[in-house]
């Protein structure tokens, strides 16, 4: 029956998204890096001024809902469903924190690898498929790879946040397929390109000094990655289904 995981996941992504704001509060204050040009980053918001914004909490948790209830249509009943809505609230923390802010706390990044990989375990366990962990791992690389190559050609179009977030979402994704981990570049890609016009006007979007060509400006890439894996489950659905 579609109609209960669609509940489940709605009413797990209202309550995450509601406990956004203490997730904000309780991430640290980034160190400075003296290697990064202050002029590439917007202007500092405090968490604790972040996670103060009035509504905060019901934006996020009107957000979690309609995640979770994706996820819920997307996926139904099965383990993914669980690791992919356990890490709903901090996704959508990393994606607020990194729209504002630009930056993407190790404080909620690495916990929650260590949250989809233990359900997966659990998962190849209690459905005795060993592979399972197999196609997570090798998602993890590809994505985590892949990023850290940008990274490495070019750190001031990806920063090292993006790659641990990258990670992150091959190893969720690994275990829905190689079309999912796929489909997640492509349309995490095509979002930023999309986004790109509206985020400049509100001011999201910084030039860089001496750079000339498509990538003269910089965008928060994390919502995007984030936005990338949520497509990618959603079309993995469909795909399943032709």
């Amino acid at each position: 029956m579609l109609a209960l995981p669609v509940l489940v996941g709605a009413l797990a992504g209202l309550l995450g998204g509601l406990a956004v704001p203490r997730l904000v509060a309780w991430c640290p204050e980034p160190e400075h890096d003296p290697a990064e040009n202050p002029d590439d980053f917007p202007d500092h918001v405090p968490f604790a001024e972040l996670a103060a914004r009035p509504r905060l909490g019901l934006w996020c948790g009107l957000a979690g809902a309609l995640v979770g209830a994706t996820l819920g249509v997307s996926i139904g009943w099965g383990w993914a469903l669980l690791w992919l809505l356990a890490v709903v609230a901090p996704c959508i923390a990393l994606a607020v924190i990194d729209y504002v802010t630009w930056y993407l706390p190790k404080r909620l990044v690495l916990p929650s690898y260590a949250v989809v990989a233990v359900l997966e375990v659990v998962g190849a366990v209690a459905l005795g498929k060993p592979t399972l962990l197999v196609l997570a791992v090798g998602g993890m690389v590809v994505l985590g790879g892949y990023y850290g190559l940008m990274w490495i050609i070019s750190p001031r179009i990806m920063a090292f946040g993006d790659v641990r977030l990258g990670g992150l979402i091959g190893l969720a994704l690994g275990p829905l397929g190689a079309a999912s981990v796929l489909v997640s570049v492509l349309a995490a890609a095509v979002l930023s390109v999309l986004a790109y016009v509206p985020m400049r006007l509100r001011g999201n979007a910084i030039r860089r000094e001496g750079v000339r060509g498509p990538l003269k400006e910089n965008l928060p890439y994390g919502p995007f990655l984030l936005l990338g894996a949520l497509v990618a489950v959603v079309v993995g659905r469909v795909l399943a289904g032709l």
